[in-house]
């Protein structure tokens, strides 16, 4: 008995130089979908088309972002790098100084042997001692030159992180983030809404490579309207991910320029 798919006629979708007219209406959806937000290799696999000619189509179009540079650095100023750190035994200062990035700075230490974090160990052990001798923990505090506070943690065997604590129990408590900000004099108000926004800072462009709030409130302005992602990047010479970036991720910059607005008015 024949099964009834066999009776099915399956056409396979055709390919090569013979379909150029079928091709030339698959890049023209694989850019209407890209301009609606989608990522290259999402529409690759929705149109069922290669994601290497994908990527080709859109560096035909003149769209393509260039990849930047690494930054290299020379001996020199990785002598100059310890030179200054010798003398002040910090890490990140040193990089803010130079204007190096941070993480390589602190891999150049650690390749090094340099470790500048305090180990909090030896202490520890030494108020341990102390505290099995009978001296009181303020008094123990004092001598290994330590806060209360630690000293108290160390007598409940807790364990401090970045953000938390941990107890002998093995339960994991973390901070809050108003727990932390209540001990700081003066916290950061970058990332607070609602925080009086300078305006000249505002309109001061950081480097080309980035959007300035110009550009930002125009591709807001032409997307509002209707505009595509690709007419957008063209008319600002940007590329398409760039202005998807600023439309997806701009919710708390929109509202900066909300309060520019605001202000111009």
């Amino acid at each position: 008995m024949q099964h009834p798919r066999s009776r099915e006629c399956v056409v396979a979708r055709p390919r090569g130089k013979d379909n150029v007219q079928y091709k030339a209406k698959e890049r023209e959806e694989f850019f209407r979908r890209l301009d609606r937000g989608g990522t290259i290799r999402a529409v690759a696999a929705e149109l069922g088309v290669s994601v290497d000619s994908c990527y080709r189509w859109r560096r035909e179009a003149g769209i393509s972002t260039p990849r930047g540079k690494n930054r290299s650095y020379t001996d020199e100023d990785k002598a100059e790098f310890f030179k200054r750190l010798k003398a002040s035994g910090n890490v990140s200062l040193v990089a803010r100084e130079l204007g190096f990035v941070r993480v390589t700075c602190y891999k150049w230490a650690h390749q090094a042997g340099i470790f500048t974090g305090t180990d909090t160990r030896a202490k520890r052990a030494q108020f341990k001692a102390l505290r099995a001798a009978g001296t009181p923990r303020s008094k123990a505090a004092t001598q290994v030159g330590v806060d209360q506070r630690s000293a108290q943690d160390w007598d409940k065997d807790i364990k401090q992180f970045t953000g938390g604590r941990i107890y002998p129990d093995r339960r994991v408590v973390r901070y809050r983030q108003s727990a932390i900000l209540k001990t700081v004099n003066t916290p950061r108000k970058a990332y607070t809404r609602g925080t009086p926004v300078d305006v000249e800072r505002l309109e001061t462009p950081i480097d080309s490579r980035f959007l300035n709030l110009d550009e930002r409130e125009k591709i807001h302005d032409l997307a509002r309207n209707g505009e595509s992602m690709r007419t957008i990047g063209k008319e600002l010479g940007r590329s398409p991910s760039t202005i998807r970036a600023c439309l997806l991720n701009g919710s708390e910059r929109q509202d900066r320029c909300c309060q520019l607005n605001a202000t111009r008015e």
